[in-house]
Formats: structure tokens, sequence, C-alpha cells
């Protein structure tokens, strides 16, 4: 495999595969949703960087969804992709009511009809999902070329983190 995708691929389980478990706590359990939702909208991207126009994110977050989760989460593209807008333009779950440890209640009811997620639960489904898209990817050529046309896009792009080393040519 092309060495920027095992650079990207290698990066996104050291910062999102790796670094929401530490997210779920009672202080940061709410950030970890959003990390989560951040992902599955990095990896849709990547899977499929020709949906193009309005709603183009949208159309890759839920097929991705739809292809990668497991059966049980398939069904909620949409809803998770409405949980998605509004986490990331509001910190709003919209219809859902978030939870932490708590695996019995995931996908339960509430009182008054909104579904309930529980953190590890839905973690445990996007870590599925990164794991078949990535043994795909290994496999496929043809999703190799998406992929890196996706970070050579300037609407995509690479992701690392550590040190800069940065040049002010204009100090002030």
């Amino acid at each position: 495999m092309n060495a920027k995708i095992s650079n990207v691929v290698n990066w996104f389980g050291r910062v999102y595969l790796g670094g929401i478990p530490q997210l779920i706590q009672d202080e940061t359990a709410f950030l970890s949703f959003v990390c989560m939702l951040a992902g599955i909208e990095a990896l849709g991207g990547y899977w499929n960087p020709d949906a193009s126009g309005p709603g183009a994110n949208g159309e890759r977050f839920r097929g991705f969804v739809a292809i990668y989760f497991p059966e049980a989460y398939r069904s909620l593209a949409d809803a998770l992709w409405d949980f998605r807008n509004g986490m990331v333009h509001g910190f709003s779950p919209r219809r859902f009511v978030l939870t932490h440890h708590s695996s019995g209640l995931h996908f339960a009811k509430t009182r008054d009809g909104a579904s309930i997620l529980n953190a590890e639960d839905l973690y445990a489904a996007f870590l599925h999902a990164a794991q078949a898209y990535f043994v795909d990817l290994a496999q496929s050529p043809q999703l190799q070329e998406k992929f890196l046309r996706r970070l050579e896009s300037p609407t995509g792009g690479s992701f690392t983190v550590g040190f800069v080393d940065a040049i002010d040519e204009n100090p002030a």
C-alpha cells in the first residue's frame, strides 16, 4: 500500500481509535461522541471522495455507515447524520440521549421516545467499521486510488499530531 495511505491509517488509529476510549469518562464522554462522528465523516471522505455538491458530506457519511457499520446501525444512517449535524454545529444530540458505561441502555428509548446511545457501544461499532474499511482498503487498488485522491484534494488532506517547526520570514 502507498506510504501516504499507510501513514494516514496509522495516524487515524492513533488519534481516533486510540484517543477516543480515553475520552469516555464522566467529564469528556460527550466529546467522545463528537470525535466518533468526525471520524466517521473522515472515513466516509476517504471511502467516497467523488461525492460533490450540496449534501456531499452527508452522502459520504451515510454511505459509509450503510456499508461498514454493523447491521443494527445501517438503518440509522440518516439519524446518525442528523446527530452529527447537531453535535458539530450546535453541541446538541438532537434525537438521541447520550450516556456511557451503560451498555444495557444502548438503543433503548426514553419515556419521550428518544433513542439512547451508549458511548462504548457506538465506539465498538465505529472501531468495527474502521477496521473493516482498512481491510478493504489494503486489498483494493480502487479504494486506494480514491483514498489518495481525497488526501490530495483541497477538501481532504492528511493529518498528524506532533511538533511543528515554523519559520516566520516576517516576524512582528
